[in-house]
């Protein structure tokens, strides 16, 4: 029970999660399409999480530099994380690895900054 309590003491971060979906779109006259992608509002706001320090890898390139960023998040056990879904944290953009239970006690997942939808728009 402490190492709970400890953990929780832990979880000193606040992030919002969108999950990533499929929707069917009207386009009038009967026809309608499938799009996919992020909704405008979260569908998690401020789950309490501990965010470690961000990884930074930048490998030259012609013409431009190719950098990679990723982040390990501990979420407590229960939270609705999934492959793919996007992560704002302080303002910025991840997309989610694969999530994975650790020992029935808490998720960890790895976060990925990705260059062009990083900062700004959500």
């Amino acid at each position: 029970m402490n190492s709970l309590k400890s953990f929780e003491r832990l979880l000193n971060n606040k992030c919002d999660i969108y999950h990533y979906e499929k929707k069917s779109i009207s386009k009038g006259y009967g026809l309608s399409s499938v799009e996919d992608g992020y909704p405008d509002i979260p569908n998690l706001v401020n789950v309490k999480c501990h965010v470690h320090l961000e990884t930074i890898n930048v490998a030259q390139s012609e013409p431009y530099q190719n950098v990679t960023a990723r982040r390990k998040v501990d979420f407590p056990l229960g939270t609705d994380i999934r492959l793919n879904d996007k992560v704002i944290f302080e303002g910025v953009a991840y997309y989610a690895e694969v999530p994975y239970t650790v020992r029935n006690h808490h998720i960890v997942v790895y976060l990925q900054r990705k260059d062009k939808d990083s900062y700004g728009e959500h």
